[in-house]
């Protein structure tokens, strides 16, 4: 199989990050604040994007401050990528940006409510554990941990799609 050099996977990786966070200021009408993401790209190319840290990302709970991209009405969506510029199958002629794992995650907190893209390809069983899911959750008074239960199976998504259906679920009147 082709493998683009080492150069050209750090160059399309940086460009990738910089399109995400690019993405996310076209939703300035709706946003208050968005902190500063973690980035990373690896000598061989890969990279990560965490907003705000993956440190948050992996301990989330019903009573997280908002952060990472926080909305007007105090709702947050952090999110984390992990990628790298290939090819991905021998047929293909041309490389792109090619997600090995993601993780959407937008929480309102006045509503007790939370709902997860996943796609981690490494984690659990594929008969209870789809490949590709949703997690769509409310939470009681007083609970200290998010409801990793149940799991929907969907489709691939993108932030780009996320950040619509936050726009056009929460914020269009």
């Amino acid at each position: 199989m082709k493998r683009p050099g080492p150069s050209k996977r750090k160059h399309e990786a940086n460009r990738f990050i910089r399109q995400q966070l690019i993405l996310i200021h076209q939703y300035v009408d709706i946003l208050s604040r968005v902190d500063t993401p973690t980035t990373r790209i690896e000598a061989d190319g890969t990279g990560l994007i965490f907003t705000p840290s993956l440190a948050l990302f992996d301990h989330l709970t019903p009573n997280t401050t908002p952060q990472g991209a926080i909305f007007i009405d105090g709702s947050f969506l952090v999110f984390k990528e992990a990628f790298y510029y290939g090819y991905a199958s021998a047929e293909v002629a041309q490389p792109e940006i090619l997600r090995t794992e993601y993780s959407y995650h937008y929480q309102r907190p006045q509503n007790r409510f939370f709902f997860r893209y996943d796609f981690h390809p490494e984690l659990g069983d594929p008969d209870t554990h789809p490949l590709h899911h949703l997690h769509a959750f409310s939470w009681a008074e007083g609970d200290v941990k998010l409801s990793s239960v149940p799991r929907f199976a969907v489709s691939e998504i993108t932030l780009g799609e996320v950040l619509e259906l936050i726009k056009r679920d929460f914020f269009v009147t």
